[in-house]
């Protein structure tokens, strides 16, 4: 992107006036950080792993950071555990971690989704580690999995413009229509309507993905486009009930509008096992 696109995206004078500070801030981040990332996932799957890995680093040591400060309060636990996150990222790349790994992502994603309604995930600073295992590191290597398959690039494409529908769609039909409370104890400014109204348009966004991403069928991408809604929106709930846990606003302050990694890739992460799962055993 140039530095006159750049001028551009933050020229104030652009924007409509019923658009908020915070609201102008999101959208200015989101298309910095969108276009290289909508590079790296488009260009080829040597790029794809990149940023499955890049973010696997980046989300593994923010949960950290969250739990044990910075690296230089507790540096063997963050050794240790990317050391354990880089070796599984790299064994199931070099296919030597088997492809069922997706079935125990998928339980650790039951086992958090439970925890909505429970008390018994992350009390412990002692075994943050293993959660950050868990809830950051082997949904994203569930996908890795299926790296060798052609449908790769496609799934990891769709599942991220879906994410980024649902969430969108989310946020201004709830903004727009949204009166009623979805889980007001864990994220008071999520509501029913717009999380049904973000699943019709994430549904009837299958129809794209359809049609410019191919190799699925259009049931088979509106049924991607169903897990990607309904568990990308537990998966904001899961990290919006940590949060509340350690009483923070944001999982980080590093883009800006949206907080931290986990703010932003929360949904993607959630909905990857249950996709790759299907792709792989039911599509095939």
């Amino acid at each position: 992107m140039t530095s006159s696109n750049l001028s551009i995206i933050t020229n104030e004078s652009i924007w409509p006036p019923i658009l908020t500070e915070s609201l102008k801030k999101r959208i200015k981040t989101a298309v910095i950080i969108g276009i290289p990332i909508l590079f790296m996932v488009s260009y080829n799957d040597l790029s794809r792993i990149i940023f499955l890995g890049l973010l696997v680093a980046l989300t593994a040591i923010e949960f950290l950071d969250l739990h044990y400060g910075t690296f230089t309060k507790r540096p063997l636990i963050y050794v240790l555990t990317l050391g354990l996150a880089g070796a599984v990222f790299a064994g199931t790349y070099l296919k030597l971690v088997p492809p069922e790994l997706m079935f125990l992502a998928a339980v650790a994603t039951c086992v958090l989704t439970i925890d909505l309604y429970q008390r018994f995930i992350v009390k412990d600073k002692k075994a943050a580690w293993f959660y950050t295992f868990m809830y950051a590191t082997l949904p994203l290597v569930s996908l890795l999995t299926i790296y060798d398959q052609p449908y790769f690039g496609k799934l990891l494409i769709g599942c991220l413009l879906l994410v980024w529908v649902s969430d969108i769609a989310a946020y201004f039909v709830g903004k727009s229509i949204g009166k009623r409370k979805l889980m007001p104890s864990i994220s008071p400014g999520k509501t029913r309507e717009g999380f049904l109204g973000a699943g019709m348009i994430t549904i009837l966004s299958s129809y794209i993905m359809y049609n410019f991403l191919g190799y699925f069928s259009f049931q088979q991408w509106a049924l991607i486009a169903l897990l990607v809604w309904l568990l990308g929106s537990i998966g904001d709930l899961v990290e919006s009930k940590l949060k509340r846990q350690l009483n923070i606003k944001d999982s980080g302050n590093i883009l800006p509008g949206h907080g931290g990694f986990l703010d932003r890739f929360d949904g993607f992460i959630f909905c990857l096992p249950a996709v790759s799962i299907v792709a792989f055993y039911i599509f095939q």
